[in-house]
Protein backbone atom coordinates (compact mmCIF):
# COMPACT_ATOMS: atom_id res chain seq x y z
CA UNK A 1 0.00 0.00 0.00
CA UNK A 2 1.28 3.47 -0.85
CA UNK A 3 1.70 5.63 2.22
CA UNK A 4 0.88 9.31 2.45
CA UNK A 5 4.42 10.36 3.41
CA UNK A 6 5.65 9.24 -0.03
CA UNK A 7 3.69 12.13 -1.56
CA UNK A 8 4.51 15.39 0.19
CA UNK A 9 3.09 18.69 -0.95
CA UNK A 10 5.51 19.85 -3.68
CA UNK A 11 6.38 23.30 -2.31
CA UNK A 12 5.37 25.72 0.41
CA UNK A 13 5.43 28.51 -2.19
CA UNK A 14 2.19 30.52 -2.46
CA UNK A 15 -0.22 29.17 -5.05
CA UNK A 16 -0.68 32.14 -7.34
CA UNK A 17 -0.54 30.53 -10.82
CA UNK A 18 -3.71 28.98 -12.20
CA UNK A 19 -4.34 26.20 -14.70
CA UNK A 20 -7.84 25.03 -15.48
CA UNK A 21 -8.21 21.36 -16.32
CA UNK A 22 -11.16 19.42 -17.69
CA UNK A 23 -11.50 15.71 -17.03
CA UNK A 24 -13.80 12.96 -18.10
CA UNK A 25 -15.97 12.18 -15.05
CA UNK A 26 -14.49 8.68 -14.71
CA UNK A 27 -10.95 10.06 -14.73
CA UNK A 28 -11.79 12.62 -12.06
CA UNK A 29 -13.37 9.92 -9.89
CA UNK A 30 -10.26 7.75 -10.23
CA UNK A 31 -8.08 10.72 -9.22
CA UNK A 32 -10.29 11.52 -6.24
CA UNK A 33 -10.24 7.90 -5.12
CA UNK A 34 -6.47 7.62 -5.40
CA UNK A 35 -6.01 10.95 -3.60
CA UNK A 36 -8.23 9.77 -0.74
CA UNK A 37 -6.22 6.54 -0.54
CA UNK A 38 -3.05 8.47 0.28
CA UNK A 39 -4.74 11.14 2.40
CA UNK A 40 -4.46 14.00 -0.08
CA UNK A 41 -6.94 16.35 -1.67
CA UNK A 42 -7.29 15.98 -5.47
CA UNK A 43 -5.50 19.25 -6.23
CA UNK A 44 -2.42 18.30 -4.19
CA UNK A 45 -2.51 14.80 -5.69
CA UNK A 46 -2.62 16.10 -9.29
CA UNK A 47 0.06 18.71 -8.59
CA UNK A 48 2.37 16.20 -6.95
CA UNK A 49 1.91 13.59 -9.68
CA UNK A 50 2.45 16.14 -12.45
CA UNK A 51 5.54 17.58 -10.75
CA UNK A 52 7.07 14.13 -10.25
CA UNK A 53 6.50 13.30 -13.92
CA UNK A 54 7.91 16.66 -15.02
CA UNK A 55 11.08 16.00 -13.01
CA UNK A 56 11.40 12.51 -14.55
CA UNK A 57 11.07 13.97 -18.04
CA UNK A 58 13.58 16.75 -17.36
CA UNK A 59 16.08 14.23 -15.99
CA UNK A 60 15.58 11.93 -18.99
CA UNK A 61 16.19 14.84 -21.37
CA UNK A 62 19.48 15.79 -19.70
CA UNK A 63 20.82 12.40 -18.64
CA UNK A 64 22.49 9.74 -20.73
CA UNK A 65 22.90 6.24 -19.37
CA UNK A 66 25.31 3.78 -20.95
CA UNK A 67 25.88 0.15 -20.22
CA UNK A 68 29.39 -0.74 -19.09
CA UNK A 69 30.21 -2.06 -22.56
CA UNK A 70 28.89 1.11 -24.23
CA UNK A 71 30.84 3.31 -21.82
CA UNK A 72 34.06 1.40 -22.45
CA UNK A 73 33.59 1.82 -26.22
CA UNK A 74 32.90 5.54 -25.74
CA UNK A 75 35.94 6.01 -23.48
CA UNK A 76 38.17 4.16 -25.96
CA UNK A 77 36.92 6.36 -28.82
CA UNK A 78 37.62 9.52 -26.81
CA UNK A 79 41.13 8.33 -25.98
CA UNK A 80 42.04 7.43 -29.58
CA UNK A 81 44.05 9.81 -31.71
CA UNK A 82 41.69 11.76 -33.95
CA UNK A 83 41.78 11.70 -37.74
CA UNK A 84 41.89 14.90 -39.75
CA UNK A 85 38.68 15.63 -41.64
CA UNK A 86 39.62 17.99 -44.48
CA UNK A 87 36.02 18.81 -45.39
CA UNK A 88 35.23 19.77 -41.81
CA UNK A 89 38.43 21.78 -41.45
CA UNK A 90 37.59 23.69 -44.65
CA UNK A 91 34.07 24.39 -43.44
CA UNK A 92 35.35 25.69 -40.10
CA UNK A 93 37.88 27.94 -41.85
CA UNK A 94 35.14 29.40 -44.09
CA UNK A 95 32.90 29.96 -41.08
CA UNK A 96 35.66 31.75 -39.18
CA UNK A 97 36.37 33.93 -42.21
CA UNK A 98 32.72 35.03 -42.30
CA UNK A 99 32.85 36.24 -38.73
CA UNK A 100 36.40 37.57 -38.61
CA UNK A 101 36.87 41.08 -37.24
CA UNK A 102 38.62 43.17 -39.85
Amino acid sequence: MIQMQEYPTPYTEAKSARKELKFQPSVLEAIKSAARSVGMDPTAFITTAALERAKEIELAQHHTALSEQQFEAFAAAVDREGKRNDALASSIAKSRALFADD
